[in-house]
């Protein structure tokens, strides 16, 4: 039996004439540009089967994807297709899990041996605790930790020279001495990291004719599956182990992953990398209504770096784009929570750019018993340095003895306090006085110092006669916390953008807050109600940041908190070329947003409308 009617008549499924031709490439190389919903994992797993069927592949076939949920669910997938047919012969697994088998047989030949640094946060923790303990009188942030690790790993996967850090836009101070004593120490303690397992790797193949041979004899074929999320180094990896029969699938107009290396460039160059090779196009849709399908490739087709293509579906055209304008993100939050209360079926997807977005739309469905799923619990707020400052700020106002408080913003706002006035405070054995006596006690500051710690105090005391929110306010501007914000900006250890977020956020729990001691105790609740959501798997309302969201579908999705300077988030401080490539992958992000949607796609617009709600509207407008 033919392998297509096989699929027809015995597994039940069926092939457009765009998923047949890409499925019948043989050998060679090939790039398979799939746009949203078009079937490219069908494509994949019906290729490996096709060749297998028709028993054209002697050894085996890898198929290379980009997370270890992927890969199982495509192993899955043709496991369940095909059954026990072809017993091992096709192979799935993720780069880094690749990548470690060759290290591990490598090292092992060889007789050395290593361990894995499973989470490296600690390690880093403790070499950026040591770089800035000359700086301040303060602890390392987990925010900065996380920013930390993320530079390593994209200098890591683009091949960076780390000498070279501050022309790739990472401003982290010092990042290169950083970076070296963390290389140092992995070395003396035979660590092996994450991204180690692709540069090790690397090495191995480019240095051994004899791994590189044993690789090529083992796998006939390779496909790689979300070819646009791989990055530099995955690439020369991949490059290596094949014999000019490379098979990939991918949509550049959904590389949203450049903060983690990925290089969509090489799909863009792949004509001029292999020579004769071909080009699929898998252009229809099944997932989405026309109008959405229509609207979203009008938008995309602005970016300049992409592959000219169609993007069409045969699909109804039942419910047009609605963009929905209101005054704040308090009444977004009330639109939704009236949205969903009269949902009757179906499944819907709140979809934001960054996951601070997820609060104030927490507070109003628990306070309104919606009950709802978050993605992923990675918020980040629990853990802001911003929430913990300004929790002292105000603990410090309710209890003027609170040592611990005051240690933590003492050089924050105004006073710029120094590291020996805070230990003066911590070592005093007077536990029966505040913070504001035991410095007014000290005989040897400057006179003007006096002044500063008697309008402190009288600061620090008008905060109890505030609403919470303006509390909040007070803290920001009166107290100068802002200032400090744009200086830690300043040094690459925090972004200002965030804090403002969280700050308005802050404000914004503040708002249904009596006083002080309920803003507090609000807080530690919203704790509970986050982390119960998170775990919350069977509802239908479904909150998640659009990255999260990449490769998954709901009958109606809302995108929130389109406004001016946060999505896309303007950055004017980069040349003209990255504020473009910046520009294109943050449309690119909102693109991936839109084709999530099946039925209904409403965009909210909490303010001032974004660039990119005003070509939404353009695009469309004009074509």
């Amino acid at each position: 039996m033919e392998y297509f009617d096989f699929l027809k008549n015995v597994k039940n499924m069926e092939l457009d004439s765009q998923q047949r031709s890409a499925v019948s490439f043989d050998k060679g190389n090939a790039l398979v540009l799939s746009t949203a919903g078009s079937g490219k994992t069908t494509v994949t797993i019906a290729r490996a089967g096709k060749i297998l069927y028709e028993k054209k592949c002697s050894r085996k076939i890898l198929t290379i994807t980009f997370s270890k949920m992927a890969a199982n669910d495509m192993k899955d997938r043709f496991q369940s297709l095909f059954g026990g047919m072809y017993g091992n012969k096709a192979e799935f697994s993720t780069i880094h899990a690749f990548s470690y088998k060759i290290l591990r047989n490598f090292y092992k030949k060889k007789g050395i041996s290593f361990n894995l640094l499973r989470n490296n946060h600690h390690v880093l923790g403790n070499i950026l605790k040591s770089y800035y303990s000359k700086s301040y009188f303060n602890y390392v942030t987990q925010e900065e930790i996380e920013n930390l690790a993320s530079a390593i790993s994209y200098v890591e996967n683009m091949m960076i020279d780390p000498a070279q850090y501050s022309d790739f836009g990472i401003e982290i101070k010092g990042f290169d001495k950083i970076y070296k004593a963390y290389k140092s120490y992995k070395s003396q303690n035979r660590l092996i990291d994450f991204d180690d397992m692709l540069l090790y790797a690397y090495r191995i193949i480019l240095n051994s004719d004899y791994f590189k041979n044993y690789i090529k004899n083992m796998f006939q074929y390779i496909q790689v599956d979300e070819v646009q999320d791989t990055s530099k180094i995955q690439h020369e990896i991949i490059k290596m182990i094949t014999d000019h029969n490379l098979f990939m699938v991918g949509d550049d107009d959904q590389a949203i992953y450049s903060f983690r290396g990925s290089y969509p460039e090489f799909m863009l160059e792949f004509k001029n990398i292999y020579k004769g090779g071909k080009i699929f196009y898998l252009d229809n849709n099944y997932r989405s209504d026309k109008y959405i399908v229509e609207g979203a490739g009008n938008f995309i087709s602005r970016n300049k770096k992409r592959y000219k293509k169609a993007i069409n579906t045969k699909n109804l055209g039942e419910n047009k784009i609605n963009i929905i304008k209101v005054k704040s993100r308090r009444e977004q939050a009330k639109l939704l929570t009236e949205r969903l209360t009269g949902t009757a079926e179906g499944t819907v997807g709140i979809l934001y750019r960054y996951n601070m977005s997820v609060m104030i739309l927490a507070i109003n469905f628990n306070e309104n018993n919606i009950n709802f799923y978050i993605k992923e619990d990675k918020t980040k707020f629990f853990t802001s340095p911003v929430l913990y400052d300004v929790l002292a700020f105000l603990n410090l106002a309710l209890n003027p003895m609170d040592r611990g408080a005051f240690s933590r913003i003492y050089y924050k706002s105004y006073t710029y306090f120094t590291k020996n006035m805070c230990r003066i405070v911590v070592e005093s054995p007077r536990n029966d006085l505040t913070v504001f006596d035991i410095l007014n006690n000290c005989k040897n500051f400057d006179y003007y110092v006096y002044d500063k710690i008697r309008q402190f105090k009288e600061d620090i005391n008008y905060i109890n006669n505030l609403r919470p929110k303006d509390a909040v306010k007070f803290i920001k501007t009166g107290l100068e916390y802002m200032g400090y914000l744009e200086r830690m900006q300043a040094e690459g250890r925090g972004s200002l953008a965030n804090s403002m977020h969280i700050l308005e956020i802050l404000e914004e729990i503040g708002s249904y807050c009596v006083n002080i001691k309920e803003f507090i105790i609000k807080i530690n609740n919203l704790q509970n109600v986050i982390k119960s959501a998170s775990e919350n798997k069977n509802s239908r309302f479904t909150l998640t940041t659009i990255h999260s969201a990449k490769g998954l579908e709901y009958d109606v999705v809302y995108m929130i908190d389109n406004i001016e300077g946060e999505f896309p988030s303007e950055n004017r401080n980069v040349s003209e070329e990255e504020y473009e490539r910046e520009m294109e992958e943050e449309r690119r992000i909102f693109y991936v947003g839109m084709t999530r949607a099946r039925k209904e796609l409403n965009i909210v617009v909490p303010g001032n409308p974004s660039l990119f709600v005003k070509d939404l509207i353009q695009s469309n407008k004009n074509k």
